[in-house]
Parts: structure tokens; C-alpha cells; sequence
């Protein structure tokens, strides 16, 4: 069984948890209170890529 947490708070993820990686490289789960000041600011400029499901 695979338990994802957020890599700041270490809080077990629910539902989609926010991810930001950069390419193939690593990428960190954050839960959504921790990963909001991240999207906030990809989003202010305008590097934000939504990932393809």
C-alpha cells in the first residue's frame, strides 16, 4: 500500500493532492494548504502547466 504525505507538513494526502516537479525530475505532493503559495506563484507568472490525465 502506497501512502503519499505532503513533503512540508507531512500530512497523509485525500483526494488530488497539488504536485510540482520540473520535467522528469523530482516532483513534491503537497496538500493543498501547503501547495497554494506554490500555485499562487506559478500562476502570477505564468509558469503554471497543467498535467494530462
Amino acid at each position: 500500500m502506497n501512502i503519499k504525505k505532503c513533503d512540508i507538513c507531512k500530512k497523509k494526502l485525500q483526494g488530488d493532492p497539488v504536485k510540482a516537479g520540473v520535467g522528469y525530475f523530482g516532483r513534491e505532493d503537497f496538500c493543498f494548504k501547503c501547495g497554494k503559495p506554490v500555485l499562487d506563484f506559478l500562476k502570477k507568472y505564468k509558469l503554471l502547466d497543467e498535467e494530462k490525465k
